[in-house]
């Protein structure tokens, strides 16, 4: 059969855009030909990868800079007429969108076609042909969908074949106020497939959350919750991957919980399963998870799950005190609790990663694309009986112009993993041509300064991105950095440190930080003005006193540096003048001073992941920073 799904953005994180490319990628492998028609482009290259076979187009271009886009059009900007203005991504449809919508479907051969929110399945209602199976396909609670959605949305659910919700109990609550009509309402849960990196090891003191960071996820529960933690396991840490409206907020908590050395905000990462496998416990606090593609994915790379027990996924997925814990909406007591009883017991920890990644097992995609096959079979039969399935196909309708189809995993992709000692390990897909030779090439260098792969090695300090050689550049796929969380410092030597990343626009890049002597920072305190503590890598202090240098738009002294052991230190910033400031470490007489930064983690961009507090030195507030190559410097404002 043809599956035709339909998505609001398919180029862009969130957990539809997953579940759509998981059922899809298990479709087109059980020789279905599939299609994925976004209703915007945001990029050239979707965010999160898809199968190869999946043909990923889109209606409109969502870019006013790009030659796609379309700004003259009459129907820019006028109300839908079908689209229900209760839905949430409203803004992104107008008559525009509506139109071309009811003539690309009218023109599609597809035999199935899929609507993944309210909207879209309101436009398979209506638009998609009776010649073509039309499912609706629900990835929000009945109850998340408002008053007004709930009112107005059962005249299309009517017109559909079948109605699918992600969870069972979901499914009982449109079966208990929701009249269908013919339409069958099922219930089939999303799919996760197997990770693509080996389950965590639990031996990271690391708790992990991602997600969209809005109000319904509950992220300030969480970090509130993190603070008990820390009162009492203070060696453990928090990341909470994602972004959204929330995330300013969250940054402020941490700030006001006096978390920052704690909690790290490190922002949106496609693909997500090595940042999951990189801790030892997931976290969801959620004030309500539909499915919980989150648990699922954090279960699958074998992390035991405290969640709250919110409506409807988590009680269907978890099963308490096995594979993890529930604990009440909305409580970050019990939140806490429930954390610190499984960072607490080493044994019971282990269980529960073992069960987590044996029960997550039910939601690979091959059983559930099963599951719709059949459901796509008894539909088809169904039609049969009515005598419509064999009714002659209407006469499709003008095709509507579209874009695409984007590049997906056929494109030129690579995965890599960073070694325990240090070294890059690519693995290549599909995508590059066989006997290919591949260089790292100098990101801003004019003319282009070009390294082969094997001597990745020997990259002076600068960024890099991977290219084919007389051809294009390599986009990212999984990136596995775990070796370089908490990276020992070296026994002997500076810092040599390659870390792969993904760029803006996909590519696979590589930071590369080769350092003789270097000053390591490690917590940064303002409960007494701001103290610094570190260690020297690469060298030891000498007899002399050393001493913090800032430099910037004047000029002071240098300020002492306290000496704890042969190679650790801690300092305090003084007051300074308006501007920035760079930090420079002189450990000995007679040697060059050494730049302050955070180099001995998988953190890529620590700008962004660690949140420092300001601290007001006389009149001016001082607020520290670590910059694009994660150096820390101050700045100071009047």
């Amino acid at each position: 059969m043809k599956v035709l799904f339909l998505i609001t953005d398919g180029f862009g994180i969130g957990g539809t855009v997953r579940t759509t490319f998981n059922l899809a990628g298990a479709l087109a492998d059980r020789g279905h030909d599939v299609e994925v028609l976004s209703t915007l482009r945001r990029r050239d290259v979707p965010m999160m990868a898809a199968h190869p076979a999946i043909r990923l187009m889109a209606l409109l271009d969502a870019r006013p800079d790009h030659p796609d886009y379309v700004r003259d059009d009459p129907r820019r900007g006028k109300p839908t007429r079908v689209y229900p203005r209760a839905d949430f991504r409203s803004g992104d449809y107008d008559l525009l969108v509506e139109q071309r919508y009811a003539q690309y479907l009218r023109a599609s051969d597809a035999d199935v076609v899929i609507g993944t929110r309210s909207g879209l399945i309101a436009y398979v209602a209506r638009f998609a042909p009776s010649r073509m199976i039309r499912i609706g396909q629900e990835h929000l609670t009945r109850k998340q969908n408002g008053i007004i959605l709930r009112a107005v949305m059962p005249h299309h659910y009517r017109r559909l074949d079948a109605f699918v919700t992600v969870s069972a109990r979901d499914a009982e609550d449109y079966r208990a106020h929701v009249r269908m009509g013919r339409a069958r309402l099922v219930f089939i849960p999303n799919s996760v497939p197997a990770p693509r990196v080996p389950p965590s090891t639990g031996a990271a003191k690391i708790v992990v959350a991602a997600g969209r960071l809005v109000a319904s996820k509950r992220y300030d529960l969480l970090i509130r919750a993190f603070a008990k933690v820390v009162a009492e396991h203070p060696d453990w840490r928090l990341r909470v991957y994602g972004a959204g409206d929330q995330d300013d907020a969250l940054r402020g908590l941490v700030l006001e919980l006096g978390l920052h050395n704690h909690v790290l905000m490190m922002g949106p990462y496609s693909p997500i399963e090595p940042e999951w496998a990189k801790g030892s416990i997931a976290a969801v606090p959620s004030d309500r998870e539909p499915f919980g593609m989150t648990l699922v994915e954090a279960m699958r790379c074998g992390l035991p799950v405290v969640s709250t027990d919110a409506p409807y996924g988590p009680a269907e997925i978890i099963a308490d005190g096995v594979d993890g814990l529930l604990t009440p909406v909305g409580d970050p007591d019990a939140l806490a609790d429930a954390l610190l009883r499984v960072i607490g017991d080493d044994r019971r920890r282990r269980d529960m990663s073992a069960a987590a990644l044996a029960n997550s097992a039910r939601y690979d995609p091959a059983p559930i694309a099963e599951r719709y096959e059949r459901l796509f079979e008894e539909l088809a039969a169904a039609r049969a009986a009515r005598r419509r399935w064999f009714r002659p196909r209407s006469r499709p309708g003008e095709p509507a112009p579209v874009l695409g189809p984007a590049p997906t995993l056929g494109m030129a992709t690579a995965d890599c993993e960073v070694t325990r000692d240090g070294d890059l390990v690519l693995r290549p897909n599909s995508g590059v041509p066989e006997g290919s030779a591949l260089v790292w090439r100098r990101v801003g260098a004019p003319p282009p300064v070009e390294v082969p792969v094997e001597a990745a090695g020997e990259l002076p300090e600068a960024s890099w991105d991977l290219w084919i050689r007389g051809g294009g550049p390599v986009y990212a796929g999984v990136r596995d950095t775990r070796a370089l969380v908490d990276l020992p410092v070296p026994a002997r030597g500076g810092v040599r440190i390659g870390l792969p990343y993904r760029t803006a626009d996909g590519r696979l890049a590589l930071h590369v930080w080769r350092r003789v002597v270097h000053a390591e920072v490690g917590d940064v305190r303002a409960d007494d003005g701001l103290r610094l503590s570190g260690r020297l890598v690469g060298a030891a202090f000498g007899p002399e006193d050393p001493a913090l240098e800032l430099r910037g738009p004047g000029t002071i002294d240098p300020v002492p540096v306290r000496v704890l052991t042969a190679t650790t230190w801690s300092a305090q910033v003084p007051p300074v003048p308006a501007g920035t400031w760079e930090l420079w470490l002189r450990h000995a007489r007679g040697t060059p001073p050494v730049r302050l930064g955070r180099l001995l983690d998988d953190v890529v961009n620590k700008r962004t992941a660690y949140v420092l507090p300001p601290v007001r030195l006389g009149d001016v507030e001082v607020r520290p920073f670590y910059t694009g190559s994660n150096d820390l410097s101050v700045r100071a404002t009047a």
